[in-house]
């Protein structure tokens, strides 16, 4: 049952959907704020309540954490019965498929693509049946229109694999397919849209349930409606890849001449639109193109004290920083529910998850018998980066900036759109050819997004900002091909092998670990310090200390060092590195792991867990070699 008080008038449509029996096939196409994630909160109530299923049967799998969160979120606020659903991502449930059915391989050396293609395998060879809770009985697929190459196959191996017995809830609007880009070659990325939702339809047939949901919930103005009528149009795109890259460009062009009806906001050197963006007291996000003009912008913002948070992708993890404390607390192997509430409730976690909820999520991921959480399995499953969606996905904030395709699947009362190139700026940038309907979905899914305001921004002078190919990095370039000025900061650019300070004779980690839960504030300004000339390994730069205030928090990753020496590669070799690199900021803590003789020969506890930075950002490159602790760190 709905908690008394929430529960809306659901359309006739919605209702079909809720109303069908556990071991129907539907296949439900949603157009933009059609309501789709309140109709599968009272189809998963319908399930556990009237359906009698149990959380552990039925099986909620979507695209990204957004999306995750938002149907956690809507079922914590609506649901009852159905509570403990577990809603999860491709990639999170694939990874914890491989877990359970190869409970001794270490996941934390494979690539995303690969976790994939092995569960596909896993699925095939009927691992879904063994797992600890069997084959669900009722599976929920969400955003089904982006799921394109690996994880389209392995959605299909399984819904095949549970022909009998199972039922399932597909959603999905072919108009917001905008993840095609995976697929590089453009030919085959026309070929994979709506391949999937076409595979269903083949495969079922007569047994499935095909419902529309047409009414919009979203939108509250006329303004924020304005691109709605396109939705049926783009869906309703040719076959034929070449008559549909013909319409989907007239389309985009009509669409291009609507959002410049929208009011342009102002730039954010002004100090009215800095005003604008403090003052306004709902959710408002800044859509750009690209990763390029998301930091240029945020730079911006930054500058002029503006405060905001940047997107996450979809595939970085960053685990609690909470967690660190738990483990700090504890001496024993594992902990009861009723211990566990008692250490949480010292520590500052995430306050939109309740501790009841977070027993559940860690219990699922490293549960043991008994109703105990197997903390050596949790350190396990933080060093591999596998923990629950629902745990790692970032908190809500009021200013958000983000590229369109990570605003996919959620809404804010005020969305600022940076103004879309042309056609002919597009080919001529692209050598002739380009995603013609990807562009137009893209752009349809941004003027989607607002419930009140659409604005439009101009678009940014980022000619010097490119993006590297070999490292999928955006860096500072300049008019030369071989300039290079700086570099953009990832998820990952952190070593986690060891606690910061282990390396340096005169740095306490254990007071590095207290400066960093104490003192480290997200968006600090921090600096990139070259510690010596020599390189760890080929094809890799020498390490750089993090520093903040002068003071030593963590040294890069591998990866940092070999894609910064791969950006540098101009030539035949590198001959030089930047003695500092400035500008960047730490996005916050997050829960490391590491070995436990890696932090007991420092002097921190047994446990193998501590916490590390995580950088965000545009880096400016300085090719001064100047010693950080020596002017007052970042204030010099």
């Amino acid at each position: 049952m709905i908690s008394p008080g929430t529960k809306p008038v659901l359309t006739p449509a919605q209702q079909l959907v809720v109303d069908q029996p556990w071991d129907a096939r539907t296949l439900v196409t949603a157009g933009a704020g059609a309501g789709k994630t309140t109709t599968l909160t009272y189809r998963l109530e319908a399930l556990t309540g009237r359906e009698e299923l149990g959380a552990a049967e039925i099986l909620v799998l979507s695209f990204s954490r957004a999306a995750v969160r938002e149907v956690r979120d809507r079922i914590d606020r609506q649901a009852v019965s159905a509570r403990r659903v577990r809603a999860q991502t491709f990639d999170s449930w694939a990874a914890s498929l491989l877990r359970q059915a190869y409970p001794d391989r270490d996941l934390s050396g494979t690539t995303f693509d690969e976790r994939i293609q092995e569960a596909t395998a896993a699925i095939e060879a009927g691992a879904v049946e063994a797992t600890e809770h069997g084959a669900p009985a009722h599976v929920i697929i969400d955003e089904v229109q982006d799921l394109v190459g690996v994880r389209r196959d392995m959605v299909e191996a399984l819904l095949d694999r549970l022909r009998d017995g199972c039922g399932f809830t597909v959603v999905g609007d072919a108009a917001q397919s905008v993840y095609g880009f995976q697929i590089t070659n453009l030919e085959e990325r026309a070929r994979e849209t709506n391949r999937f939702l076409d595979w269903v339809r083949a495969s079922f047939n007569e047994d499935l349930l095909e419902v529309v949901l047409a009414d919009n919930f979203r939108a509250h103005t006329e303004e924020a409606r304005m691109a709605l009528p396109f939705g049926a149009r783009i869906q309703s795109l040719p076959g034929d890849p070449e008559k549909a890259a013909k319409e989907a460009e007239a389309l985009y062009s009509e669409l291009r001449m609507l959002l410049e009806t929208a009011p342009e906001f102002g730039d954010f050197d002004e100090l009215f639109a800095q005003d604008s963006l403090r003052d306004f007291d709902g959710t408002c996000a800044v859509l750009c193109r690209d990763n390029g003009q998301m930091l240029y912008l945020s730079q911006k913002l930054h500058a002029a004290g503006v405060d905001h948070r940047l997107q996450r992708s979809p595939r970085d993890r960053p685990t609690p920083p909470w967690l660190t404390g738990l483990f700090a607390m504890t001496t024993a192997g594992s902990l009861t529910e009723e211990r566990f509430t008692e250490i949480t409730a010292t520590l500052t976690g995430d306050g939109d998850l309740a501790p009841d909820r977070v027993w559940r999520s860690l219990r699922r991921a490293a549960g043991a018998p008994r109703n105990t959480l197997d903390l050596e399995k949790l350190r396990s499953v933080i060093a591999q980066g596998s923990l629950p969606d629902e745990l790692t996905a970032a908190s809500a904030h009021r200013l958000v900036l983000s590229t369109i395709h990570r605003a996919k699947g959620l809404e804010f009362d005020r969305v600022l759109i940076v103004e879309p190139e042309s056609p002919v700026a597009m080919c001529k940038r692209n050598g002739g050819d380009y995603d013609r309907a990807g562009e137009l979905r893209l752009l349809y899914v941004a003027m989607t997004r607002a419930r009140h305001d659409i604005f439009r921004i101009s678009r940014p002078n980022t000619w010097k900002l490119r993006k590297h190919k070999r490292t999928g990095r955006w860096y500072i370039g300049g008019r030369e091909t071989y300039v290079r000025m700086g570099i953009e900061a990832t998820g990952g650019d952190v070593n986690h092998d060891f606690p910061a300070g282990a390396g340096d004779p005169a740095a306490d980690p254990a007071a590095v670990q207290r400066y960093l839960a104490g003192t480290v504030q997200a968006n600090d300004l921090v600096e990139l310090y070259r510690l010596h000339e020599l390189p760890a390994g080929p094809s890799q730069t020498p390490p750089y200390g993090i520093f903040h205030n002068g003071s030593l928090i963590g040294e890069v990753s591998e990866r940092f060092r070999r894609d910064l020496w791969c950006l540098l590669k101009t030539g035949r070799d590198v001959w030089n590195t930047p003695g500092r690199i400035l500008d960047l900021r730490v996005e916050g803590s997050e829960t490391v792991a590491g070995t436990s003789a890696a932090g007991e020969r420092v002097g921190l506890d047994s446990s193998g867990v501590w916490l590390a930075p995580r950088l965000t950002g545009l880096g400016r490159f300085d090719w001064q070699h100047e010693d950080p602790m020596e002017g007052g760190g970042q204030d010099r």
